[in-house]
């Protein structure tokens, strides 16, 4: 993949996720969350929106950070996923409530893989988790973690030829926390 025609494409991608999920049904103006994302995966933005009592699907724009954190590269990569969440059990406290949740989802992004230049990636996704909220419920702190099933594709100079491979690190690094602050407009 030469030039940067894939990682503009998918930066436009990104950025028309949050377009549609503003367009989606939703149960009125209070269900649009956003926030931050936090891990050793990546940093990134993050944006929440409730369709039901029992769902909601979350959206993320993420720079990867495989290998830059140990200076091992430069340039992070970027990623975006869509989740929809379920919630599995409601606990209420008087100080916070708690959700515990998991979903399936899409992912896509130019990021780079183990022993592998910046690769286009695309596949499926999925996080499973727990969502704290307090001062009444406009402020969320979501625990989880999360896998990409998916694919990769790379150009290899050397063979002058493309690569198809599975997203080694979509399944190794799963067990990486994840965490989201978002705050309820």
């Amino acid at each position: 993949m030469t030039g940067r025609t894939p990682a503009v494409s998918l930066l436009i991608a990104a950025f028309l996720l949050p377009a549609l999920a503003w367009k989606a049904p939703a149960q009125d103006a209070k269900s649009l969350s956003i926030g931050t994302f936090h891990s050793p995966k990546g940093l990134g933005l993050c944006m929440e929106v409730w369709q039901e009592n029992t769902s909601f699907d979350t959206f993320d724009i993420i720079a990867d950070m495989f290998g830059v954190l140990n200076g091992s590269h430069i340039k992070p990569g970027i990623k975006a996923t869509y989740c929809r969440d379920i919630i599995l059990k409601h606990i209420e406290h008087d100080e916070y409530d708690l959700d515990l949740y998991a979903g399936p989802g899409v992912t896509a992004g130019y990021v780079r893989d183990i022993n592998e230049p910046l690769s286009l990636v695309a596949g499926m996704t999925g996080s499973a988790g727990c969502r704290l909220y307090f001062d009444s419920r406009r402020v969320v702190v979501c625990l989880e973690l999360g896998m990409d099933l998916a694919a990769e594709v790379n150009r290899n100079n050397r063979f002058r030829n493309v690569d198809l491979n599975i997203y080694k690190s979509g399944i190794l690094h799963t067990f990486y926390p994840q965490v989201r602050l978002l705050w309820k407009l």
